[in-house]
């Protein structure tokens, strides 16, 4: 009797350990901040209202492809990336953003937007036609605008 007796305070044992490391041992996992106009961080991009002829383009993950949309006309296309869970990191040092715009024609060539390891950037256009705006990489959410220029 006493072996069976040393077996079941071992197995008691055991089973307390186990229960107590479940139950109180760990903290409750925070989830990281959710991307999004509200997210600390978030690009003013993100933020303004779309103005007639804007377009755009938000996304917590690359790659993505959105449209087609009907672009004629010159055209300011921006860029932001940004990190809900880390607002102040820098991207200089991180994966490049690539963007570009496809057109709905596959034979149509790509017109390359942005290919830079950058918090945010900017350039004009001048566009005719039907495109899909494309981001193949960031490792970031991101915003892309195509604003008409003036």
């Amino acid at each position: 009797m006493p072996h069976h007796r040393s077996f079941s305070l071992a197995l008691l044992a055991v089973f307390a350990t186990a229960l107590m490391a479940g139950c109180g041992g760990q903290q409750a996992a925070t989830a990281p901040p959710a991307a999004g106009p509200q997210a600390p961080g978030a690009p003013a991009l993100l933020k303004q209202k779309l103005r007639p002829g804007e377009v755009m383009v938000d996304a917590e993950y690359s790659p993505q492809r959105e449209g087609p949309f009907r672009l004629k006309g010159r055209y300011l296309v921006r860029f932001a990336q940004y990190a809900p869970e880390e607002p102040r990191v820098s991207f200089a040092d991180q994966t490049p953003f690539v963007a570009y715009l496809a057109g709905a024609d596959p034979e149509a060539k790509k017109v390359s937007l942005f290919h830079e390891a950058a918090g945010h950037g900017s350039r004009t256009v001048a566009l005719d036609g039907r495109y899909f705006v494309e981001v193949a990489f960031g490792d970031f959410p991101f915003v892309l605008r195509l604003t008409p220029a003036g």
